[in-house]
């Protein structure tokens, strides 16, 4: 710093501009190799386990109902607090669920925050690199999100991007954690759950200074200025949040299970019993991953790599150089790590799912980190076998966790797409009928389906482990049984003219007398006009 201030003063301010421009480029130079690997090795595992949803249409669930970001969507983006995310859209993606286009963006930002994550923890090993690519885009959020909710995905991992900039500002800069106000902000106005992320680096990042010898004052005042970030971060979200909703006149979502006002309603008592299950949840999460390996094979090695991670790191703790209050430390904030992984789980009342849980599997992230650093510290395996034989183990075992992921990933879209052409068969057929029903005109006599089909399987036969995901868990593509996703499948997949019948007769017809009569399809008088609007009776 003090050699910057005597070349400015030599120097014209044009030239102290020129050379500033050229010293951010040389660190671009210096790091353009290992940028590229971060992005080619996230592209690699996201295309290996992704590929098929990003060159298929099979749009279901909400994709479907949001498969154009019209203003009642952007409306509903900004009621649930991600107030950044239509801009986002207009700037970057458009309004339209375009898969591929998603998954080229979603994947750039894996593979940008990889290689921020790179700088945070000073990791040069390019095996260790592409293992936790495979970590950050193959994981079980990742693949929710794409099957089911794609038309969020690439706004979820700008949100991601977001946090681990923030924590990337923080632990490089003296004020760092006041210039990571903003993208701490800007993450939480993309998606609330990825602060998770933010938390949890900043947990491992202190975990890791505290194995490598640094004092406890120094790890105490880094802590200290996070919390200021992230609550600073906080704060300025709150105010843009209240600036959108004057500017937009939209109000946020109030007592749903996915409002922004839960929080507020909780009292210090159930706020503690939710850290308690929250931890629970958390720890089981780890232990059952979906995947295409038996259960308790995945359960079991999860149980080795934490256990070969644990020892090492109390052999450390418990090492002569690491004095009482950095062990103490080091302690309390590996204790603080599952919840901090799941800090939504408490602060939405004990509603989170899969596409809340990202920050969780960077567990895995802990235990490479752990597994690399143990080899650089001979004092604690003196024996060349354990110190290398320690990593030679995690290593294998996250290929298999990894080799899973990309394996269920793949039977999801596949899946997804089963369904969906299951349900487009059944509703050509469907329409056939409809329109041979005297009375009715395409676009103009109001439509309403009442139950779900019988004549469909409740699950296809050797995916079961596909349907425990988030979103997956339904067989039925249209998802709820609304309106709403009717309208959008007859207008998005079928492109059928037909309109359904507002709200309140669509409601009616689901307990009329007469409808409970009906025989289910595709029985006939499964399909029938009563009182100007043809009713389908899918099921009972």
């Amino acid at each position: 710093m003090k050699g910057d201030l005597q070349i400015k003063g030599l120097l014209t301010e044009k030239r102290w501009c020129e050379y500033n421009s050229n010293s951010l480029l040389d660190k671009l130079r210096r790091n353009r190799k290992q940028i590229i690997l971060c992005l080619a090795a996230a592209f690699i595992w996201g295309l290996a386990a992704h590929a098929y949803v990003f060159f298929h249409s099979s749009i279901s669930h909400d994709s479907l109902f949001e498969f154009v970001a019209d203003t009642d969507r952007n409306v509903w983006r900004i009621k649930l607090g991600r107030v950044f995310v239509p801009a986002y859209r207009i700037l970057f993606r458009g309004a339209i669920t375009a898969p591929w286009l998603i998954g080229f963006l979603s994947l750039l930002y894996i593979g940008i925050t990889v290689f921020l994550v790179t700088k945070i923890f000073d990791i040069r090993s390019k095996t260790l690199i592409a293992l936790i690519s495979g970590v950050f885009a193959t994981n079980i959020t990742i693949i929710s999100t794409a099957a089911t909710y794609i038309h969020d995905l690439d706004a979820d991992m700008m949100a991601l991007l977001l946090a681990a900039f923030a924590v990337y500002l923080w632990k490089s800069f003296d004020k760092g954690f006041l210039y990571g106000i903003i993208p701490i902000c800007l993450s939480l106005g993309f998606y609330q759950s990825y602060v998770s992320v933010a938390i949890t680096l900043i947990l491992l990042y202190l975990i890791m200074q505290l194995l490598n010898g640094e004092k406890f004052g120094v790890i105490f005042k880094k802590g200290l200025k996070s919390i200021v970030m992230l609550v600073g971060g906080g704060i300025l979200y709150f105010l843009s949040i209240k600036a959108m909703c004057r500017i937009t006149g939209v109000a946020l979502l109030s007592g749903s299970y996915n409002s922004l006002d839960t929080m507020l309603s909780l009292s210090v008592t159930q706020i503690i019993k939710l850290v308690i299950s929250g931890y629970k949840k958390t720890i089981y999460e780890i232990l059952n991953v979906t995947s295409m390996y038996p259960e308790n094979v995945i359960c079991v090695i999860s149980i080795v790599m934490i256990a070969i991670a644990g020892i090492i790191i109390l052999f450390r703790i418990f090492s002569k150089e690491i004095k009482i209050k950095e062990k103490l430390l080091t302690l309390v904030l590996i204790a603080l790590l599952p919840i901090g992984m799941n800090v939504v789980y408490p602060l939405t009342g004990g509603m989170s799912h899969d596409l809340m849980h990202y920050a969780i599997w960077l567990v895995y992230l802990f235990i490479l980190l752990i597994a690399w650093w143990a080899v650089d510290h001979i004092e604690l395996l003196k024996l060349p076998i354990l110190r290398f034989g320690q990593r030679f183990v995690i290593v294998i075992l996250i290929l298999v966790i990894l080799s899973g992921n990309v394996q269920v990933a793949n039977a999801a879209y596949l899946k997804k797409d089963l369904e969906a052409q299951a349900n487009l068969s059944l509703f050509t057929r469907i329409i056939h009928q409809m329109e041979n029903c005297e009375g009715y005109v395409t676009g103009e006599t109001p439509v309403v389906f009442v139950g779900q089909p019988d004549t469909l399987l409740d699950t296809i036969p050797g995916f079961e482990r596909t349907y425990e995901m988030t979103g997956s868990e339904s067989w039925y593509v249209l998802g709820a049984a609304s309106r709403g996703y009717y309208q959008a499948y007859f207008d998005y997949i079928l492109l059928n003219p037909a309109i359904m019948a507002d709200y309140e007769t669509w409601s009616q017809m689901q307990t009329n007398e007469e409808v409970k009569a009906m025989p289910c399809y595709p029985q006939e008088g499964s399909v029938a006009i009563i009182d100007d609007v043809i009713v389908v009776k899918l099921g009972e």
